[in-house]
């Protein structure tokens, strides 16, 4: 194989990888109880991402390309995807084309990447729900707060609300900067590891895990949480005595749920399956390669944490894990 086919090879699998991240890992992480679900798939992005800019001269045109081919992935397999995981992904691989285009040092700009990132993830989810409840959501835990610090005998001259959306988003950019700066130096580790996993991957008795879809459960989970933010709402407005405000934020968030889920997001989905079927006659080939490597990569998931269980104790386990996946499947002969 020459080195451009081996790089070609190098860069399809990575995608693949991503998009088996998109529609899949998501359900096996559940299925195996594997905590920081949201922090790990948003990191996961960023990794792979992060190898696609290394194994190629191109790093722009591939991220793109990679990007395209993962929502187009993502539309095929997964086509009940909510509109705004299609944002996700969109804005992962934009910003990733962005920051190793504009920044030399590859190291740096996967620090910077993984960064912005997640910083990004963490301001959608608030903006959603500044979307549905409006600003009476924030108001609304503002007054909880001061009302519990009063029953202390504490006077609250801030904004709780503020600074709970500042300190998760500046968790997540923590974590989103930590992530690049290991996905930065990944290249070399990944190297160094790839005989020593492929050959305890010989010696392995393992059990395939059911990996269940988690889809179908998010919509219904989604309605019962909005249900009692609503709840949560109305009820802190009627215990201040702000019966007008109370019943303002029921219509508007009920008139924003109904729009959103009935209406926004099947006219998204509808738009987006649309342009992934003219799309994908271009793509044909590529994909159907993309989907054929799906199934093999999914059955290295449950060797890739065995083994990493085997290496590691703790926290340790996860960076492991995500090591021996990929080392896996750009390696393992499947």
């Amino acid at each position: 194989m020459s080195i451009q086919d081996n790089q070609t090879s190098i860069l399809t699998k990575l995608t693949a990888l991503w998009a088996l991240s998109e529609s899949g890992l998501g359900g096996f992480m559940h299925a195996l109880k594997i905590p920081f679900t949201g922090f790990f798939l948003g990191g996961f992005a960023i990794v792979i991402i992060s190898l696609i800019a290394h194994h190629t001269q191109h790093k722009s045109k591939s991220i793109l390309k990679a990007t395209l081919l993962v929502i187009l992935v993502k539309a095929l397999v997964s086509p009940h995807s909510p509109p705004m995981a299609y944002i996700a992904v969109a804005f992962q691989g934009l910003s990733g084309m962005a920051m190793f285009k504009l920044i030399p040092n590859t190291r740096l700009a996967a620090a910077l990447f993984g960064l912005i990132a997640l910083m990004e993830s963490a301001i959608q989810k608030f903006l959603v729900m500044t979307l549905i409840f409006g600003q009476s959501l924030w108001e609304a835990l503002d007054l909880f707060v001061k009302a519990i610090l009063k029953d202390f005998s504490f006077i609250a001259n801030f904004s709780f609300s503020f600074w709970l959306i500042a300190l998760y988003t500046g968790v997540y950019s923590i974590w989103g900067l930590i992530v690049g700066i290991w996905a930065g130096g990944l290249p070399k580790q990944l190297y160094n590891k790839s005989d020593e996993v492929l050959f305890q991957l010989q010696n392995l008795n393992y059990t395939q895990h059911d990996i269940m879809a988690y889809q179908k459960s998010k919509r219904k989970g989604k309605l019962i949480g909005a249900f009692f933010l609503l709840l949560f709402i109305v009820s802190v407005f009627a215990m201040q005595g702000f019966g007008g405000k109370a019943f303002y934020a029921i219509i508007r968030s009920l008139a924003a749920l109904l729009l959103m889920f009935y209406v926004l997001n099947p006219a998204i989905k509808w738009a987006i399956q649309k342009w992934a079927n003219k799309q994908q006659h271009q793509h044909k080939q590529t994909l159907a390669q993309l989907v054929d490597l799906m199934p093999n990569f999914k059955n290295n998931l449950a060797p890739a944490l065995k083994i990493a269980q085997l290496q590691c104790k703790g926290l340790k386990v996860y960076p492991a894990f995500v090591v021996n996946l990929i080392v896996l499947s750009l390696y393992r002969n499947n």
